[in-house]
């Protein structure tokens, strides 16, 4: 079939005109175009940031709850494990407070060492109150807790009968951090002595 060469004249023609038509038309972008394309971008990015923020906040409050957990039960742990080993509780003889019927932030008592143990609400430098001030947990006058939590609330109740074979102490405390989120937990135990 012979190929007319007015036939494909005008078709290149044709695809010439349609291309600079196209060239012109798409030369650059109107001012509008600009502002909408800008105005889109910057709601996707806000959202973007502030998806990441919320997010990062979240991460923080979670990671602070674990800490202040695992600090909380670490506490508890070490004093009913110390407590339930013990071989005797201070019944006021050598010149402290009756432990007995005890509400007090404080409890002496003797290891399975032998040792004279007491443990109590305290202040920076590991003096223990009676009252209930005092920011940390102290053992023999070192604080054992670490500055990121703090002591809110610390009591021992003690069985009033020490002629029991196994005399009971009920440890109740608070523990709250000292950061932006204030978590804080409330523990209870309660510790059987293995006197036999």
């Amino acid at each position: 079939m012979p190929v007319h060469y007015r036939n494909v004249r005008s078709i290149i023609c044709l695809i010439v005109k349609v291309k600079n038509k196209t060239i012109t038309k798409n030369s650059g972008f109107t001012l509008m175009e600009v502002l909408v394309a800008m105005s889109i971008f910057m709601i996707v990015i806000s959202i973007t940031v502030g998806i990441f923020v919320s997010g990062s906040g979240s991460q923080k409050k979670i990671l602070e709850f674990n800490a202040t957990q695992r600090e909380a039960g670490y506490l508890m742990e070490t004093i009913s494990r110390e407590l339930r080993m013990a071989t005797a509780i201070s019944d006021g003889t050598d010149g402290n407070p009756d432990q007995q019927d005890n509400q007090d932030s404080s409890v002496e008592f003797t290891n399975y060492n032998g040792d004279t143990v007491e443990y109590c609400r305290s202040i920076a430098d590991g003096s223990c109150t009676n009252d209930d001030s005092g920011d940390y947990f102290s053992r023999d006058g070192e604080n054992i807790n670490s500055p990121d939590v703090k002591i809110e609330h610390l009591r021992f109740y003690v069985t009033d009968d020490f002629n029991q074979t196994q005399p009971i102490i009920v440890v109740s405390m608070k523990v709250k951090s000292t950061g932006s989120s204030g978590v804080e937990f409330t523990l209870q135990n309660s510790v059987s002595l293995r006197l036999y």
